[in-house]
């Protein structure tokens, strides 16, 4: 029951962004959702600036919901463990996904919003392990992200009988694209903050989740959906163990 308590007044505390990760977030929501409504500002060769604007304001819902439900799923994991993230957007990911999509002219998206900081909320860790933070407790807290966006697509899914078809189609592929990217090991994206926490745990879990999203996007039974990428995470893992790990760490013989 403690415990419980501990948690809601960490919420109620810690939970909600301040206003200067709210004002890096909108920045993150209006640059994706320019890149992946590049190539909607028309028809054809035709720039039509009504039905641009119409596809950013919907790409910049998508993107939002996307956003906050991927930093809340972080937010919760982390006061479990008694770290409060700081969100922080990252400027070079962002102009970098800008560049590619004029390039590309919007064919490819690179979606590389943000990373975070992490504060060790230290009173609550008394009578408990409490030296400082940690790779592996980030690495974790890394991956309330891409499962809480898995889980949005299951939500999205179920209730696309009440949502346009367009809009269901463009959500449930972005999600797809920022699962997959937020899983890449480069700094600061949640994948790098697995893998350097715990490589063993990122040979698991990011085969999982990658397959997890690609078996939803095709419309696969959502149990069917995890049962299968919970087996794909595990011969990954082992793959990875016996091929790598058991012999990588070794003393000299």
């Amino acid at each position: 029951m403690a415990e419980i308590i501990d948690y809601k007044d960490k919420f109620k505390r810690y939970f909600w962004p301040t206003r200067n990760e709210y004002l890096g977030m909108i920045v993150a929501v209006l640059a994706v959702a320019f890149i992946i409504s590049f190539r909607d500002w028309g028809s054809g060769s035709v720039f039509a600036w009504g039905e641009g604007l119409l596809n950013y304001a919907e790409a910049i819902v998508i993107v939002g919901i996307s956003f906050w439900v991927f930093d809340a799923g972080q937010r919760l994991w982390g006061l479990a463990i008694n770290y409060r993230l700081r969100y922080k957007v990252w400027s070079m990911g962002l102009l970098f996904g800008l560049i590619v999509c004029f390039i590309t002219n919007g064919s490819l998206w690179l979606i590389l919003p943000s990373g975070f900081l992490v504060e060790h909320l230290t009173a609550y860790r008394l009578g408990w392990f409490r030296y400082g933070i940690n790779m592996f407790g980030q690495g974790l807290m890394a991956l309330g992200g891409p499962i809480a966006c898995l889980l949005l697509i299951i939500v999205i899914k179920i209730f696309s009988f009440a949502l346009p078809a367009a809009f269901v189609e463009k959500a449930v592929f972005f999600n797809f694209i920022f699962i997959i990217t937020s899983m890449i090991p480069f700094p600061p994206l949640a994948g790098s903050k697995t893998y350097f926490g715990s490589k063993m745990a990122y040979a698991f879990t990011m085969p999982a989740i990658v397959s997890a999203a690609i078996l939803l996007v095709l419309d696969i039974n959502i149990f069917l959906s995890a049962f299968l990428a919970i087996v794909i995470g595990v011969c990954l893992w082992l793959t990875y163990y016996f091929v790598f790990e058991q012999t990588a760490w070794q003393g000299p013989g």
